[in-house]
């Protein structure tokens, strides 16, 4: 599906189920649904990879970023999760693609460190920030440390900052270099960064 494509879904998607909410589009929907549903419902449903459960509460007007007491959003849990059906969901119900924890975390950090690539893929496509840190390090940084090639790939090709710098000069090239990733070496030093 293109991207014009999927925009489309999701407007007709969040459309539907603002109708199904019963609230107006320019209003906020409610943090909690009707019957009491809320947060706390919404939580449990995405941590236990329940799609038709998130769906129904997101119909009854539960708020898709509501934090259940928690410091992560339910996009963030998903994402952990791997999740790509319930990701798409909670963005297409209006969830924001670059909301952080406490600590910096933000969904696609979380994706692209427990290996979800096509989740990763899902939020940079909602608009993930590609040059997002947290700790003082990017994400590319993070990804190249873990040693996940496809995922830096992936990246860079859609932005990622091959020059950034920790706070002691360290880039993803001086990453992949500490680990001897030749492969992560090379393709860092083909996508611009300074040998």
């Amino acid at each position: 599906m293109g991207r014009d494509a999927s925009s489309y879904f999701h407007l007709v998607f969040f459309l539907a189920l603002t109708l199904l909410a019963g609230c107006s589009t320019t209003g906020s929907a409610p943090e909690t649904g009707e019957a009491g549903a809320g947060p706390e419902e919404l939580m449990a449903a995405v941590r236990a990879n329940e799609d038709r459960a998130v769906l129904e509460l997101l119909s009854r007007g539960v708020r898709p970023d509501a934090q259940a007491g928690a410091e992560q959003t339910p996009l963030m849990v998903a994402a952990t999760n791997g999740n790509r059906r319930i990701v798409r969901l909670l963005l297409a119900a209006g969830a924001e693609v670059n909301a952080r924890s406490a600590d910096g975390n933000t969904a696609v950090i979380q994706a692209a460190e427990n290996g979800h690539l096509a989740v990763v893929r899902a939020l940079l496509a909602a608009g993930a920030n590609v040059n997002v840190s947290q700790g003082g390090e990017s994400l590319l940084m993070k990804v190249v440390a873990s040693g996940d090639l496809l995922t830096a790939e992936m990246l860079l090709a859609a932005g990622a900052d091959v020059h950034y710098r920790r706070a002691d000069g360290t880039t993803a090239l001086d990453l992949a270099r500490a680990s001897n990733n030749q492969d992560l070496e090379m393709l860092l030093v083909q996508a611009g960064a300074a040998r």
